[in-house]
């Protein structure tokens, strides 16, 4: 189940590879991602600081820092410094969206017009002055 791949051919498409794991992973992800969305009407803006943490170590410091050890890059070469300059922009800019994400949340949070109802409301108003009554 979780090392073991299995082909399936569809008509008019190449043969497709699939791990149950992979499948059963994505799946529960996407669902419990849906479910959350439903329940928070501000989920959109806690993705966004989510992301603004995840996205300068994850997509640019790491690749950039491995980059540089496997090629051997040395620091005050030109392309060191480009490639250190560019992480630093990087790092800049997921600052910056991390506080326009926040200031997002803080702002969805206290003027979201999401109210709960305390009391049951009947499903059919009837008004007594209704000619089809």
């Amino acid at each position: 189940f979780v090392n073991k791949y299995y082909s399936m051919k569809l008509p008019l498409f190449p043969s497709f590879r699939g791990n149950p794991l992979r499948i059963c992973f994505r799946t529960a992800y996407v669902a419990s991602t849906t479910g959350i969305a439903i329940l928070f009407p501000y989920f959109n803006q806690v993705l966004g600081v989510l992301g603004t943490f995840s996205f300068w170590p994850l997509a640019i410091y790491f690749p950039v820092e491995m980059y540089i050890v496997q090629k051997k890059i040395d620091v005050w070469t030109t392309k060191g410094v480009l490639l250190r300059t560019f992480s630093a922009f990087c790092l800049l800019v997921s600052i910056v969206t991390f506080f326009g994400s926040v200031e997002g949340l803080v702002s969805k949070k206290f003027t979201s017009k999401t109210k709960i109802c305390t009391h049951p409301t009947p499903l059919l108003a009837i008004n007594p002055s209704s000619p089809f009554l």
